[in-house]
């Protein structure tokens, strides 16, 4: 049965009307729903399989052109001539283009929009060339780079994903595309969630002889922006060895998720373009109907009676009180025990833990954040140590 991009839209729509409590059952080989901020995973459906990311390959190759800019070795305004390597017309017949022509001038950030939003072959050939001089040189960076960050699975072959032997994995993938959110914000608004990119203008052309004139409006290959509340990213793909792959991500209140869909195989290519997009909503509806993202507030911590030194008290501090991401169920039961001594003895300096903060859940512990001494307190004068040594004493002996 054909499944009309229309149809997937109204039951986008319709998701947000009821909630989705039961674990999404999906077409897809693999898929996994993965949480932003504490890196826990809600769903996973073989979510450890290598397969091919297609287009989802040009995230890393963003990463590498963002990384660039923000090194000071590349800028965002910086002109990029497009040579044979880069042009629309070197890249195989089926390609995924933003319409570059030997010849043109871009700059570098439209490199980028036309590499995300465009999915872009030539883009990521261009910048590939713009970078490291060749696309085999490119290449080496990026497997360099996701081994760097700690991905075992990951390989790749070229800029653009077109390759059928670039690896990846559902949960690698989310990792890093919690990488890429975490490392370049910024991207998600001014990059990611652009619904259209237009190219070329006047200012691309070559001086004479373009064989591309006419600028054209290009859909965002994401069809969820708009759609599904909350998405603002990020990257989708497919060839022939694949299948469809889609990586979604949705933010609402202080909780987002990232989806990874990969291997819709064995369907037309409008019913595949249709069903992943389904699939990475069904995904992202299910977190947001099930968990929520909570940052608790910092408890009262007061001071910490201090012995024999020049000061009587030591002020405290916590230090970066994570967020959890928690079931309905895990909220109702969700507290913290703050672990305290009565006393503390100089001297002590400033960063010493001297207690912790423990989060539970279902009687399961959540996470530990240490409690430090927020100032140094030297020994006092050897009167005072005496007195507090005596003071100390007569309480034990009548307070057995």
């Amino acid at each position: 049965m054909k499944i009309s991009l229309f149809s997937v839209l109204f039951f986008i729509t319709a998701l947000s009307l009821w909630s989705l409590d039961r674990e999404p059952e999906l077409i897809a080989t693999s898929a996994i729903l993965y949480d932003f901020t504490t890196g826990r995973v809600l769903f996973e459906k073989e979510a450890d399989l290598p397969i091919a990311p297609a287009s989802m390959t040009k995230l890393i190759t963003l990463f590498i052109g963002l990384q660039s800019i923000e090194e000071g070795l590349n800028s965002r305004e910086e002109i990029v001539h497009i040579t044979r390597e880069g042009s629309s017309f070197s890249r195989p017949v089926g390609s995924s283009l933003m319409l570059l022509e030997e010849g043109q001038k871009v700059s570098y950030i439209d490199i980028l929009k036309g590499l995300a939003i465009s999915s872009g072959n030539d883009a990521a050939y261009a910048l590939a060339h713009h970078i490291s001089g060749s696309d085999i040189l490119f290449v080496e960076e990026m497997n360099h780079l996701v081994q760097s960050l700690g991905y075992r699975q990951m390989y790749f072959e070229d800029p653009d994903g077109w390759s059928s032997n670039n690896r990846v994995t559902a949960r690698e993938y989310a990792q890093f595309a919690a990488d890429y959110i975490r490392t370049f914000p910024f991207a998600l608004e001014e990059i990611h969630s652009q619904e259209y990119f237009t190219y070329p203008q006047e200012e691309n052309l070559p001086p004479a002889g373009a064989r591309i004139v006419t600028p054209r409006k290009k859909k965002n290959t994401n069809i969820l922006l708009g759609k599904v509340d909350g998405v603002d990213g990020l990257k989708t793909g497919y060839i022939d060895e694949s299948g469809f792959n889609f990586t979604a991500t949705a933010k609402r209140g202080d909780s987002r998720f990232i989806s990874v869909v990969l291997g819709i195989k064995d369907v037309s290519y409008w019913d595949g373009i249709a069903i992943r997009a389904e699939e990475s909503a069904r995904l992202l509806e299910y977190g947001f109907s099930n968990y929520k993202t909570i940052f608790p507030s910092e408890p009262e911590l007061g001071n910490i009676p201090m012995w024999e030194g020049k000061t009587d008290t030591l002020v405290i501090e916590i230090n970066n009180i994570p967020g959890f991401t928690l079931s309905m169920e895990e909220m109702l039961s969700f507290k913290s025990t703050l672990n305290l001594p009565e006393e503390l003895t100089a001297p002590i300096s400033k960063g010493d833990m001297v207690g912790t903060l423990t989060f539970q859940a279902d009687d399961r512990e959540l996470g530990v954040v240490s409690i430090f001494a927020a100032e140094s307190i030297e020994k006092a004068n050897i009167f005072k140590v005496l007195w507090h040594k005596i003071v100390r004493q007569y309480r034990k002996l009548t307070n057995p």
